[in-house]
């Protein structure tokens, strides 16, 4: 029966790593080019290009020789997989930009020495770089399954499978290598070679794949929630708005307060609009301060404001905070912040389904009680219809 190396050798299967590599590097550039304030990006272009380098030093072994040829092989294969890690944890924003850059020099500095005092003792060598190997894999699974949201749960568990199998074939060179009489488990004549440089192929394959579709939806949802936010203020906007209430009416438990600024265009008409502009942000700004757990702030533009409150249908409670808002909000107007601001907000509120069952009605209800307060009634005075 023929085993994987008398079907193909080391070096093919290290040749075919090598144009993966070379492809994988061409994608992560143009992501990379395409993406450049994204986090992770180059992390991984760099572990592409480090994967290539690794594999070039394996095939150039006759050429090279074994005492410079595997210490650069196994040293930068730990470095990529250390820069594909970073790559993780930052694309992820687990770590913050520019902290924990020595992760992959210290891998790195460990490996090199390792293999170099280990080099005529294969089993040992081979022993340590799979279990360090293994355990930056582990770290990346965690970091991809790490409180990974909905719609992305599926990508990284197809990338974490991969990780796995890779995991898995290290593990399985580590019993080779422990289990073969000492002397006798040789690189790269081990059958436990040719697993380990296939299931490689596998696994740059199911991670350049997987950094596409990655980035993908990360552009996407970005994307998503630029269309959703005002650009001025960076709230939210009516579409925002609009899903919010599609979802949470449909269990009619929802409250809406509508805020208007009294003497807003007088600040355009004296000041000038970037004077204008400075005092809608500073509204936004104050509601960001003020949100509950479930509230989202809203600019329905101009100087009309909304405050969205998921889960609530009480109308005494959100009279109880509509005279919150109201006392917090031109508590501080009164105050002042040094440039222009508002004479004063109106507030208006109403809830579902007390005051209807759609996002019309509730517009419509905390629109009226916004006027009346307005003309100096105070919000939760005027009786509900």
């Amino acid at each position: 029966m023929l085993s994987w190396p008398d079907v193909i050798d080391l070096r093919t299967v290290g040749i075919m790593i090598i144009m993966t590599c070379v492809i994988s590097s061409m994608v992560s550039i143009v992501i990379w080019r395409l993406n450049r304030p994204m986090a992770g990006l180059i992390s991984w272009m760099l572990a592409a290009f480090g994967g290539t380098l690794s594999f070039l030093a394996w095939v150039s072994m006759p050429w090279l020789g074994r005492e410079i040829a595997i210490p650069l092989n196994m040293t930068i294969s730990t470095g990529s997989l250390m820069l594909i890690l970073d790559g993780v944890l930052r694309f992820r924003g687990l770590i913050p930009a520019g902290r924990l850059r020595w992760m992959t020099p210290t891998a790195m500095l460990i490996e090199a020495v390792q293999v170099i005092v280990n080099l005529n003792q294969d089993w040992l060598r081979i022993t340590l770089n799979d279990m360090l190997n293994s355990m930056i894999l582990v770290a990346m699974i965690a970091a991809l399954l790490h409180r990974a949201r909905r719609d992305e749960r599926t990508i990284h568990l197809m990338i974490a499978a991969g990780t796995a199998v890779m995991v898995c074939s290290y593990l399985f060179r580590i019993d080779a290598a422990l289990a073969a009489p000492r002397g006798t488990f040789r690189a790269p004549g081990d059958p436990a070679h040719a697993y380990v440089f296939f299931i490689s192929l596998l696994f740059i394959l199911s991670w350049t794949f997987g950094m596409l579709l990655m980035v993908n939806l990360k552009v996407h949802r970005a994307l998503a929630d630029l269309a959703d936010r005002d650009p001025l203020t960076g709230i939210g906007n009516r579409r925002l708005l609009d899903r919010l209430a599609t979802r949470s009416l449909a269990h009619d438990r929802a409250g809406l307060v509508l805020i208007d600024l009294d003497g807003f265009k007088h600040i355009n008409d004296s000041f000038g609009h970037d004077q204008g502009d400075r005092a809608l942000t500073w509204i936004a700004d104050t509601l960001r301060g003020l949100l509950r757990p479930g509230e989202t702030p809203i600019r329905l533009g101009g100087d009309e404001f909304a405050l969205f409150i998921d889960g609530t249908g009480d109308s005494s409670d959100l009279d109880g905070r509509v005279a919150e808002l109201d006392a917090d909000i031109n508590g501080r107007i009164s105050i002042g912040a040094g440039f222009p601001l508002p004479a004063r907000v109106s507030i208006g509120a109403a809830a579902a389904p007390a005051d209807g069952s759609t996002l019309d009605a509730l517009i419509m209800a905390a629109d009226r009680r916004m006027y009346a307060d307005k003309h100096g009634f105070r919000p939760g005075t005027e009786a509900r219809p």
